[in-house]
């Protein structure tokens, strides 16, 4: 289990499968999700978001403590997992989206000096 800053201790045991590092990572995660995993973790998130925003905001998003950034990383993936919740889907497999294999994730680009 991925530890978490003290406040939100809590979420820990969600930390394993939603404290993702990658967007690829954040993908793949709702892909093989189904409404009724993502529920609960949408519910454990959604009324902290707001706390958890606040809390982040007092560090350097490059010079996270680690637990930070696991809290970062969790609230990413509730991000990204979060619209089928919220648009009221049936499912998260849709069935003429365009194919996760063929989507090919890129580094950010390197900010010019």
């Amino acid at each position: 289990m991925k530890q978490l800053p003290a406040p939100f201790a809590d979420l820990s045991p969600l930390t394993e499968r939603w404290a993702l590092g990658s967007q690829q990572e954040r993908h793949q995660a709702l892909i093989d999700a189904t409404l009724d995993e993502l529920r609960p973790f949408y519910d454990a998130l959604m009324g902290r978001m707001d706390a958890i925003v606040k809390y982040l905001n007092g560090f350097d998003l490059k010079a996270m403590p680690q637990d930070a950034q696991n809290l970062f990383d969790l609230a990413l993936t509730w991000a990204e997992t979060a619209h089928p919740i919220d648009l009221k889907w049936k499912t998260t497999d849709i069935e003429d989206s365009f194919p996760a294999s063929r989507i090919e994730y890129l580094a950010p680009s390197a900010k010019a000096d």
